[in-house]
């Protein structure tokens, strides 16, 4: 991978973090895609990236980077970083290249240590679709269902039945949850149906435990530090999986999803596939291998055994990040909803 490529992704990920609501990750990633050279450890190892996907974005270096330093703060082991951190106030960029560049060279090996872990960011938010598919797939199929979501992270989002939703005017799932998901919604709710899971299982190459305190600093480290929102979520997810800890088995996604998509269907229950924001982080060879696992496993569907294909993810037919829905028998693709990355504002189409 080119420097140029390396510096490219920074810029992009600024760009993102802008529009995602996140000036100061923006600030973040645009000074060191400027600022980085080779004079530190870090430096080398970032601009000489390696990177399995086809570009540095791709792989999530500049998350990487950034949940390195946050982590750094969180336990209060750089002071010169803390104080350039929210909830300080923006800092001007030379300022912040100061405090980023002393951690580089104080904390090379923390943060060399950090950078080969893709990011586990497990947006919380981004549950309110993933529950607004489940909800279009129980009110047709009338069955429970059996989940299973890849990038799953450290899991917070397999308890997506234990939080609580407002599309709009309506509500539903849990009122008493301590999660409460409430995106912008534009158009009507989804359907008000009884959404029953009776069994759960995610799959991560690199999961965290949700129940381990090292397990809930590394994923805090991944959330934007000026997005209090959004840590807030997580923390209220995090109590849920401490009280229903969710099964995750490590590993190859491909892999998970035929062995448990090859299998021979139960009746009585619909197979549901479930992923937001993470074919980025798979390859093109085992989003293949996905896509052909389930075909085949919807030839073998019934009335008795269907099984869906709900994802979040981003579609060039829509030019963003849409919640798509195929259901076998049929397996027609409907687009359910558009959404920002983050779910902040829902364009309900179904």
């Amino acid at each position: 991978m080119s420097e140029e490529a390396v510096r490219r992704a920074f810029a992009e990920q600024a760009a993102w973090c802008e529009r995602l609501g996140s000036p100061f990750t923006s600030r973040l990633c645009a000074v060191i895609g400027v600022r980085i050279d080779r004079s530190s450890a870090v430096g080398r190892d970032v601009l000489d990236w390696p990177g399995e996907m086809p570009n540095a974005r791709g792989d999530a270096l500049p998350l990487r980077l950034a949940g390195a330093l946050h982590a750094l703060v969180r336990r209060n082991a750089a002071p010169g970083l803390r104080d350039v951190y929210p909830p300080n106030p923006l800092p001007p960029e030379a300022r912040l290249w100061q405090a980023v560049s002393a951690a580089f060279s104080d904390h090379a090996a923390d943060i060399l240590a950090w950078l080969p872990s893709p990011p586990q960011t497990n947006e919380v938010a981004r549950a309110s679709l993933l529950f607004a598919g489940l909800l279009v797939v129980a009110a047709e199929t009338r069955l429970p269902i059996a989940l299973h979501e890849l990038g799953a992270s450290a899991g917070l989002n397999l308890n997506l039945d234990r939080f609580g939703y407002r599309y709009g005017d309506a509500a539903r799932g849990d009122p008493a949850s301590p999660v409460q998901l409430a995106p912008r919604w534009d158009g009507p709710a989804p359907p008000d149906a009884t959404v029953t899971i009776v069994r759960r299982v995610g799959n991560d190459i690199a999961p965290l435990d949700a129940t381990t305190a090292s397990g809930r600093e590394r994923l805090l480290a991944y959330t934007w530090a000026d997005q209090a929102d959004r840590v807030a979520r997580i923390e209220a997810a995090l109590t849920i999986a401490a009280a229903h800890p969710p099964p995750i088995e490590p590993g190859d996604a491909a892999a998970f999803v035929e062995r448990h998509f090859g299998a021979p269907p139960r009746l009585g229950e619909t197979r549901v596939l479930s992923h937001s924001i993470a074919l980025q982080y798979v390859t093109e060879a085992g989003r293949a291998r996905i896509a052909a696992c389930l075909r085949a496993a919807g030839e073998r569907a019934t009335a008795d055994a269907p099984v869906a294909w709900v994802q979040f993810e981003q579609n060039p037919e829509v030019g963003g990040a849409a919640l798509s829905l195929a259901l076998w028998p049929g397996g027609t693709v409907r687009i359910l909803a558009t959404a920002d990355a983050h779910v902040r504002e829902v364009r309900w189409l179904a």
